[in-house]
């Protein structure tokens, strides 16, 4: 029993430090107007990195999504995190009741799990998202 715990430390400790392996290694500042966003496609969001690569992860990005857009029903393969910073998001899965998220509102989303993103204010949101795993975005087949 103590080997089991003390190989589930170890392997805790080894992915933290894979994570952290991977994460900036000095201290930065990104001024908002230095982030430089390009189109991502399904109808108008735009991705700003703030560090990270999003084709192999980790990374930090900020995410812009024009007022009243809609994603289609769609999962990403790894979790991800989300601070809104301008706008009100909603983020819900399948049948989860969607709750406005103003600025300053923290998301979780699990990997593999159908939902649907929406900006739902009279202005454009932006949020800011980290993922320890390669950006994807997968259009759910009905």
């Amino acid at each position: 029993m103590k080997q089991t715990v003390a190989s589930i430390c170890v392997l805790g400790l080894c992915s933290v430090q894979l994570v952290l392996a991977q994460l900036p290694t000095s201290s930065f500042g990104l001024p908002a107007e230095n982030v430089q966003y390009k189109d991502i496609g399904q109808g108008g969001p735009q991705m700003g990195v703030a560090w990270g690569d999003p084709s192999k992860g980790p990374y930090g990005a900020f995410v812009r999504l024009p007022k009243g857009y809609v994603s289609p029903l769609h999962l990403h393969t790894g979790d991800y995190v989300g601070v809104v910073i301008e706008g009100t998001v909603t983020n819900a899965e399948t049948g989860q009741e969607e709750v406005p998220l103003r600025p300053g509102s923290y998301f979780f989303q699990k990997g593999n799990v159908d939902h649907v993103t929406k900006c739902v204010s009279s202005v454009d949101c932006l949020f800011y998202l980290n993922q320890s795993t390669p950006v994807d975005f997968i259009v759910h087949k009905k």
